[in-house]
């Protein structure tokens, strides 16, 4: 994929790691109640404020606290502990696995703040840094192209299609009769884009840069087939500035990401055997 994509497959997956430790830190946490410190002279069994009980495990209001849950977080955790309470009952748990869970959940939070400590020391792009970053860079975003784009539902259908536009078969007709994109009736026109619009979707250099007709691309919504009828300059420059920008902004942060990855392995030992 294009070199935004490890950044944008880290973001989405930080903001997944943030719902799932809410769990775990309320669950692991509450399970050991001395584990978190006092954070004031609450009413309650250890000087903190229970909010719900299951048994012997209680949710504190200082655990609420600290990650900020939600308006139906005591509730949620409610429900939680009786299914967990029940799995332990039934004989369910490995304990091999809960121990990784909680060792994998303080691994994504501190995983989760150090990005954002990185991210806080971004700056956002100026104006004149966009342009040279834009000027570095002319065949993605001194151009646009004229893109079409024909979706199918699996590899086989795609197959089959790119082979008959191989041989001749007319894009637009073939997207009108078979694409199941929103461009379809209009023959999978997708307008005039410039190829770092285009990275910042999520699509590979070759497809940036293309020319003609483009290979089958997987994507997690089908199988994409793209075709680009021409190229010309850039007509609408703000647009075009607002994507190098996020472009820009993207590149800086997968590299200070990466810069944090390097220093840290040189440091420590690491191995991963295959």
């Amino acid at each position: 994929m294009g070199k935004s994509t490890p950044l944008i497959v880290w973001l989405l997956t930080a903001v997944v790691a943030g719902a799932t430790l809410f769990v775990l830190l309320t669950y692991t946490g509450s399970a050991e109640p001395d584990s978190i410190a006092d954070t004031g002279s609450e009413p309650g069994s250890s000087g903190r404020e229970i909010l719900a009980s299951v048994g012997s495990y209680n949710l504190y209001s200082s655990d609420v606290a600290l990650i900020r849950a939600g308006e139906n977080a005591v509730e949620g955790w409610t429900q939680d502990q009786l299914f967990a309470c029940a799995a332990e009952e039934a004989g369910l748990e490995n304990t091999a696995v809960s121990r990784f869970v909680q060792e994998r959940a303080k691994q994504l939070y501190l995983r989760d703040l150090m990005i954002e400590h990185v991210r806080s020391s971004i700056s956002t792009p100026t104006d004149a840094e966009v342009l040279t970053y834009m000027n570095s860079l002319p065949e993605l975003y001194l151009q646009e192209r004229h893109y079409y784009q024909i979706i199918a539902a699996d590899r086989a259908i795609a197959d089959s299609l790119h082979t008959r536009l191989g041989w001749g078969q007319n894009f637009q007709v073939t997207a009108q009769n078979s694409s199941l994109g929103q461009k379809a009736a209009i023959g999978g026109d997708m307008e005039f884009i410039s190829g770092g619009e285009m990275l910042l979707q999520g699509l590979p250099m070759e497809i940036a840069l293309l020319d003609g007709l483009s290979e089958v691309v997987p994507s997690s919504i089908g199988w994409h087939i793209f075709k680009v009828s021409e190229t010309r300059e850039i007509t609408d420059t703000l647009r075009v500035m607002r994507s190098a920008s996020e472009g820009l902004y993207n590149s800086r942060m997968e590299a200070a990401l990466d810069s944090v990855l390097l220093v840290t392995e040189n440091r420590l030992a690491v191995e991963v055997v295959h």
